[in-house]
């Protein structure tokens, strides 16, 4: 046996899993909580069909989105509901990767969330069998254990229980976001939104407009009851350095029933720093509806691409509306630019980043800036 403890802040648990999955035939994970800024990362390291998870539905945390993508990328799922056990006390995060002669356990404090694969404060030991060994017989029968635990989707579907946690997962997420919102106004008004923006990692690059059609936002809107992400597909395939991780993407949202100059930016998002470069055809069987249109072909014709073409995936978070929307009328009064060719986007200054959120009803950009100075001195 070779055994390798493990923290975030030393080698990130995706970086280990990575290095895991390589040459896999086989996982199993067992999670209480997934979320798909998780099961991204997770799928974006090729599991093989025919793995296993089973996912915990405890105080409604659990994305449905996410655990709907795990099955659709031909994983084997269970969840674990309210019933003979509460889901509340479903508190495992185990993962075990069948590999040629070797079994490998990582477990640990990570749930399936982007957040605990990446930058949360996260320990884990990292366990190496050989295969066939009564250890490693041992392990799997640990996993056999917790597996047990959960239901087939499809049995609760047929219920109506799935239905019924989808709403459960939609209220939670309705009341957070509300939660969310008055944080944002208090942090805006006492200038503490702009001064976060100002700390060191995100001054130089902390606001980005991005520019998008009404479908697109319309849906993200709808999911974000049931995902803790929104995807922003590009054709630019160089990487996304407009916008520093942390910093504020504004969503410009098209409307053709409007003249130009009245598009207005609608709400706004956080850049978490995930930025996914792939095939399209292999985007959208991993992310689905979630790019925000309904087949592939759309997808192609959206981006006017061929077939077979790579597209970027910008990772977005918090999707929030504005108190108000803002029209580009309102931006060029306020002197921030925003020529009519612009066709994907343009960066903001902390400046405008504050006009911005005082345009769209979150705070007076003059004392947001000057509260700003003084908080900024905290971050840096």
């Amino acid at each position: 046996m070779r055994y390798e403890p493990g923290l975030n802040q030393q080698v990130a648990l995706q970086d280990r899993m990575r290095e895991a999955f390589d040459g896999a035939h086989r996982v199993h994970l067992a999670a209480a909580y997934a979320k798909s800024s998780g099961t991204s990362k997770l799928l974006q390291l090729e599991p093989p069909r025919g793995s296993r998870a089973v996912i915990g539905l405890g105080f409604g945390i659990s994305d449905p989105l996410a655990v709907e993508q795990l099955e659709d990328a031909g994983i084997d799922v269970r969840v674990v509901p309210d019933g003979a056990v509460s889901a509340s006390t479903f508190h495992p995060k185990l993962y075990l990767v069948e590999r040629t002669g070797e079994l490998r356990t990582i477990s640990g404090s990570a749930n399936l969330t982007g957040p605990a694969w990446t930058t949360n404060v996260e320990q884990y030991e990292e366990l190496r069998f050989p295969d066939p060994s009564v250890e490693a017989d041992s392990q799997r029968e640990r996993y056999e254990l917790v597996w047990d635990q959960g239901t087939s989707l499809h049995v609760l579907r047929r219920s109506g229980d799935w239905d019924r946690y989808r709403q459960r997962a939609r209220d939670r997420r309705v009341l957070e976001r509300e939660d969310r919102q008055r944080l944002t106004r208090l942090q805006a008004s006492t200038g503490q939104l702009v001064g976060m923006l100002a700390r060191r990692t995100t001054r130089a690059a902390p606001g980005y407009i991005g520019i998008t059609n009404d479908d697109w936002w319309e849906l993200q809107l709808q999911l974000r009851d049931q995902t803790d992400r929104a995807l922003f597909w590009r054709r630019n395939t160089k990487g996304f350095k407009a916008l520093a991780t942390g910093g504020v993407f504004f969503h410009l949202v098209k409307d053709p029933s409007v003249p130009e100059e009245l598009r207005a930016i609608r709400g706004y998002s956080v850049y978490p720093g995930d930025y996914e470069v792939g095939y399209a055809s292999e985007l959208f069987r991993r992310h689905g509806r979630s790019l925000g249109v309904g087949d592939l072909h759309e997808l192609h014709r959206r981006l006017n691409i061929e077939p077979g073409g790579r597209i970027g995936v910008i990772h977005l978070e918090s999707i929030t509306e504005l108190e108000r929307p803002v029209t580009l009328d309102e931006l060029r009064a306020n002197d921030i630019a925003f020529a009519q060719n612009i066709v994907s986007g343009r960066s903001l200054t902390l400046e405008e980043v504050a006009t911005v959120f005082e345009l769209g009803g979150l705070g007076e950009p003059d004392q947001v800036l000057l509260a700003a100075e003084d908080d900024a001195a905290g971050w840096t």
